[in-house]
């Protein structure tokens, strides 16, 4: 090829090409198949399918043609110079390629293998290829077939680039390497992938993955050059870079490792409550409390009720039929509570340890902490989405179950009945329950969770992360404002959690979150410390620069920027006022001479049953109470999980750093509530056990609510509705707590805020993505739940304990971020710890 109007003479390893036809080749991309053929997709293929046999290419080279006009005729000595300059490797091209000739232009398709052997018996025979004097003052050249030099010129350049693309364009190493690229620009051709298009590759590369194919290497689709044209296989020789290259030991291949070995656990984890036993245990309790319903229902109807009414609403049948149905259901619904809590600690995980790329997308991104269930949670497979809805139920049971009994006249003996409508809407709804607890336990049923032990702590996430190659897209997500923006920074990521490999058998099976064929993290050696290789983002400009990164990392209205948005000041004010209006108005209606509770009130309503032993009355003054009571529980749920998720991270914010046991290790979330509450007295966190402890009894006011009310006859013969006053005393104590716990929240929730939520996957490796506790001896491949607990809190040998902290720290690949770091790291530089409105400095000492 000629540069600047002289003759470039390129080195190509053992071959010199010295001069090929007056002008470069022109490429044209064609679609050769649905999926683009590229150099890292060719690498992709090259480790599912090892077979060098046959490969395609979506190239076509157009080659030059001399601008003076060609006669359609040649001379027989024009002929005879034709087939003597013709190598005799590609003879059985001659037919093809003079036909195109004679049309005026030569079209030569082509495929990848055969190129790269015709370019190696090339090189051998160099002798036997002619040089053409490309001089700009001779006469146009003697028509030749070029194609062998052009298409080995090509394999050369290709080859290389096909090596620069996989070391991740925009690297120092791989702008360093080798320049072909600052020589010969791309104009494109397609040579350079930018790490955007690089990382959209890969998505599509692992979506045709997902579902069983022919492998690229295992058919040859490229038509021939004429319909005339059979060329014979060649006897393709086996070149040593084609089966190892220098990146094949850099990139991660899922493997499914010898099944439960002591080295290997079996990633089968599945919290105590969603297993068999458990679930069995819950559908029991629908089972027999269907029976019970149905009992009730067809008994009634057939005995003009249960039994005799007697004994005012102070005896022992008035706490059966009245609260003994509500607490019964109110045990149910905690422990459909439970089972929707863990079901969504462990979806995501379970969700990122699947092949199909499809469901692993979404799953950095899904709730791990338990909702509120004022709504249904829609997150999930559309098994876990119907069977949350079914769960959701729920809520409606405790109300329900409230009013399911009354009273009436049968031949003048007052009996207790049920209705026969609150009756059978309960059946349907414990049925719904029952399916959706078959449906859950048929789903994590020896299902492959990814997990070898509960990830219930903080620590349990970031023992995922020591050997994890896909953090590259991280940087900057430390600083973002909410979860949709992080969701469109890593917008192509669909991450899988599992056992990994990698071509390079020395460095054994190893469990991480991984990004499948991409390549591990690259280190250099700066300033005499072994750190982490910038990713090509940096390098591209796809952060903000250095200064408005730094501003944004010290500054507090970033650090201390989000927080629920029921925990803002406002609300908090909100709440706690519209408590304690109301449980004063309540006190004053209750205890006020004129409109003492004690006296009862009109029921306003026919209180009279039907034979079906409806009573409106009887519905509304059960019902209402009671649901109103559950929105109260409800409504203070959140409040608790707030404080549990967010506690690790408070504590974190301190300015001489807390211990893991204080911080990295909490499980507040995950525990059960008695547990919880026990816990947190333990580790003096009264807060969170007050909290806990509240939410768990607070269940009790709708329970008591239900069956408070009752209409009785007075002295007068007038029909009020009477209150039992030990129940409505009990609620009056519990809403005193309830305002109580919400002055609670009031308090020290500065430290609380932080840069953008901590409820997903992705939000909380923002956080850690960098720092240097991803290569601590504390999360290296720990084998156990017990083993990761033991290293942490392990006493160094002058009986100091680690300690760790939340600020501005210098993370693995050189530049500031703000996240997690151990104290005291030898050889480390500060931490600037945000506290309040000013600053902190903790030095590493």
């Amino acid at each position: 090829m000629q540069l600047g109007g002289r003759p470039y003479r390129m080195n190509l390893g053992d071959l010199n090409v010295y001069s090929v036809n007056h002008k470069r080749p022109q490429l044209q991309r064609i679609l050769t198949s649905e999926r683009p053929i590229t150099p890292l997709n060719v690498r992709l293929e090259a480790d599912r399918s090892p077979s060098f046999t046959s490969t395609i290419t979506d190239e076509t080279v157009i080659r030059w043609q001399p601008q003076t006009p060609r006669s359609r005729s040649r001379s027989p000595e024009q002929q005879s110079s034709l087939e003597t300059l013709r190598p005799r490797e590609f003879e059985h091209l001659s037919a093809s390629n003079e036909a195109a000739l004679l049309r005026g232009s030569i079209f030569a398709r082509f495929d990848e293998e055969r190129i790269r052997s015709d370019g190696a018996e090339a090189s051998g025979k160099e002798a036997r290829m002619y040089e053409v004097d490309l001089d700009s003052n001779s006469s146009p050249p003697t028509p030749t077939d070029d194609t062998p030099y052009i298409r080995f010129a090509i394999d050369q350049l290709t080859r290389d680039e096909e090596s620069r693309a996989i070391q991740r364009p925009g690297s120092h190493g791989s702008s360093d390497s080798y320049p072909v690229h600052r020589i010969i620009p791309d104009e494109g051709l397609g040579y350079y992938m930018s790490p955007e298009r690089e990382r959209e590759a890969l998505a599509l590369a692992r979506k045709h993955r997902s579902s069983p194919r022919e492998g690229l290497f295992k058919f040859n689709p490229t038509r021939p050059l004429s319909p005339n044209s059979n060329p014979p296989e060649l006897d393709v020789p086996p070149r040593p870079f084609l089966h190892k290259r220098a990146s094949d030991s850099e990139i991660f291949i899922p493997v499914d490792p010898p099944v439960d070995t002591p080295r290997y656990p079996d990633l089968k984890f599945i919290p105590m409550i969603l297993r068999p036993a458990s679930m069995i245990a819950l559908s029991c309790l629908c089972l027999k409390m269907i029976a019970t319903l149905l009992f009730c229902a067809i008994y009634s109807t057939y005995h003009n009720g249960l039994m005799d009414w007697f004994g005012g609403i102070y005896g022992g049948r008035y706490f059966l039929f009245n609260f003994l149905p509500q607490i019964f259901a109110a045990c149910i619904f905690v422990y459909v509570q439970c089972v929707i809590s863990a079901m969504a600690r462990i979806m995501p995980y379970t969700l990122m340890a699947t092949s199909d790329v499809e469901k692993r997308t979404n799953a950095l991104f899904m709730g791990l902490f338990p909702q509120t269930m004022l709504w249904p949670r829609w997150e999930g497979p559309m098994s876990i989405v119907i069977a949350n809805s079914f769960f959701w139920l729920s809520v409606f049971t405790i109300p329900l179950q409230s009013c399911l009994f009354s009273v009436v006249q049968v031949n003048g003996v007052w009996r207790w009945t049920t209705v026969q409508g609150i009756a059978w809407t309960l059946v349907a709804v414990y049925i719904l329950i029952l399916i959706a607890t078959v449906i859950s336990a048929l789903f994590f049923f020896r299902r492959v969770t990814g997990l070898m032990w509960d990830p219930r702590s903080l620590a349990d996430i970031v023992a995922l992360l020591p050997r994890s190659n896909c953090l590259r897209d991280y940087p900057g997500t430390d600083i973002m404002r909410n979860q949709e923006d992080i969701r469109h920074k890593l917008a192509l990521r669909s991450d899988r959690l599992g056992y990994w490999r990698t071509p390079n058998r020395t460095q054994g099976i190893f469990y991480c979150v991984g990004e499948e064929g991409a390549s591990t993290r690259q280190y250099t050696l700066e300033a005499g410390k072994l750190s982490e290789k910038r990713s090509g983002m940096d390098l591209n400009g796809d952060r903000t620069s250095d200064i408005e990164m730094a501003a944004e990392l010290y500054n507090t209205n970033t650090r201390f920027r989000y927080i629920p948005w029921f925990l803002r000041d406002e609300f908090v004010v909100l709440w706690c006022v519209a408590g304690f209006v109301f449980l004063l108005a309540l006190f004053i209606i209750s205890f006020l001479p004129s409109t003492a509770i004690r006296n009862g009130f009109p029921p306003l309503l026919p209180v009279v049953a039907s034979v079906g032993g409806w009573s409106p009355a009887n519905f509304l003054y059960s019902f209402i109470p009671s649901f109103l009571g559950m929105l109260l529980y409800l409504f203070f749920q959140p409040l608790d999980i707030a404080f549990r998720k967010l506690q690790p991270w408070t504590s974190l914010g301190h300015s001489s750093g807390v211990t893991a046991e204080e911080s990295l290790l909490l499980d507040y979330p995950a525990a059960l509530p008695i547990s919880c509450t026990l816990t947190a007295f333990g580790a003096r966190h009264y807060r969170i056990a007050l909290l806990s402890l509240f939410s768990f009894l607070f269940i009790f006011i709708p329970v008591l609510a239900g069956g408070i009310f009752f209409p009785l006859t007075t002295p007068s013969m007038e029909i009020r509705m009477i209150p039992n006053l030990p129940a409505y005393y009990l609620i009056l104590t519990l809403l005193i707590l309830y305002v109580f716990g919400l002055g609670l929240i009031v308090p020290n929730r500065y430290q609380m805020h932080l840069p953008h939520d901590v409820s997903c996957l992705a939000e909380i490796f923002s956080f850690v993505y960098n720092s240097e506790i991803l290569e601590d001896a504390s999360f290296r491949a720990p084998k156990s739940k017990a083993d990761l607990d033991t290293r942490l809190m392990a006493v160094k040998a002058r009986g100091e304990v680690n300690r760790y902290a939340f600020g501005v720290l210098r993370g693995r690949d050189g530049r500031e971020c703000l996240g997690v770091e151990r104290l005291g790291r030898r050889g480390g530089e500060e931490v600037l710890v945000l506290v309040g409105n000013g600053r902190k400095r903790v030095s590493f000492l």
